[in-house]
């Protein structure tokens, strides 16, 4: 019998049905599916993948990341309860960067790792000069511990590069989905190449996959992360996520749980990291988790 296949998830979702009902009435869409780490996890060890490390990321539709620390505990239980099966899987956890939120107390939890910035497809002209800049944000930022980082989502290259603009130079940051979701405007938009020069110039930014969310194909994702091996370095890239449950939809309308589950997500970064390897020689496992080390705190 062949031993598991090991994986890192640097970015997935666990929240339950009552995680849920407390936004049932706020969404403008119809509520996702529950996604729990236990179903999560079962799911991966039937299929021989052995996950060692997890980051639970705040899930943007909840008001807080109270499903995050629920996430510690349910995992305790289950290592308590079944600890050959489950012994081995290290989980951490992103909470919402919010200033009222993100407590001296709450990021003071051993298994914490960062705070997350979410702004959907916020415009770069709506990020004012000073909204992460202002006593409350340095607040924030001053409660960070030296391992943690702050986590940024948008789906803009303009956007990200506005907020990074604004975040103290000392503090680590993860800029999701390879820093766009806009494949359409190719991987040298110059937004996205200014993006990439304060990443270097900062030379503590790192970018983050798993990529579907800028461009479905493979081969489109490549040249993104191509770019930001040029532009800033392969040791600054973190391919190996899931993103599951795979909620939302392109920017052709298709749903991207169509597209992807657990198995064909983990193959998808596979196959972006061996089409960059071939092209730069650098290993397909640097590609995929070389830079867990900084996420991991």
């Amino acid at each position: 019998m062949l031993p598991p296949i090991r994986r890192i998830d640097s970015h997935v979702h666990f929240y339950t049905a009552r995680d849920l009902q407390r936004v049932a009435d706020s969404l403008p869409y119809a509520l996702p599916a529950p996604h729990s780490l236990t179903t999560y996890l079962d799911r991966l060890i039937d299929g021989a993948v052995m996950p060692t490390l997890i980051n639970n990321v705040h899930l943007s539709i909840l008001p807080d990341s109270e499903n995050v620390f629920a996430s510690f505990t349910e995992l305790d239980d289950l290592q308590a309860e079944n600890p050959s099966r489950y012994a081995n899987i290290r989980l951490v956890g992103t909470i919402k960067a919010d200033p009222a939120y993100a407590t001296r107390e709450r990021l003071a939890h051993p298994q914490i790792v960062g705070a997350r910035i979410v702004l959907h497809d916020a415009r770069p002209e709506t990020v004012s000069a000073a909204r992460f800049s202002d006593r409350q944000w340095q607040g924030l930022y001053a409660r960070l511990l030296p391992h943690q980082h702050l986590h940024i989502y948008a789906k803009e290259a303009g956007t990200n590069l506005r907020v990074l603009r604004q975040i103290p130079e000392s503090i680590r940051v993860f800029i999701d989905h390879l820093g766009s979701c806009h494949c359409e405007r190719g991987a040298s938009e110059p937004a996205y190449l200014a993006l990439l020069a304060e990443a270097r110039r900062r030379g503590n930014v790192w970018f983050k996959g798993p990529g579907y969310r800028t461009a479905v194909q493979p081969e489109e994702v490549a040249r993104f992360v191509m770019q930001i091996i040029d532009g800033v370095g392969a040791d600054r890239l973190l391919l190996e996520a899931s993103d599951a449950p795979h909620v939302g939809a392109s920017n052709d309308g298709v749903p991207y749980s169509s597209e992807f589950d657990l198995t064909k997500t983990f193959d998808f970064v596979d196959a972006v990291a061996q089409r960059v390897a071939a092209h730069t020689r650098i290993p397909v496992g640097q590609l995929l988790r070389g830079a867990v080390g900084p996420l991991a705190g």
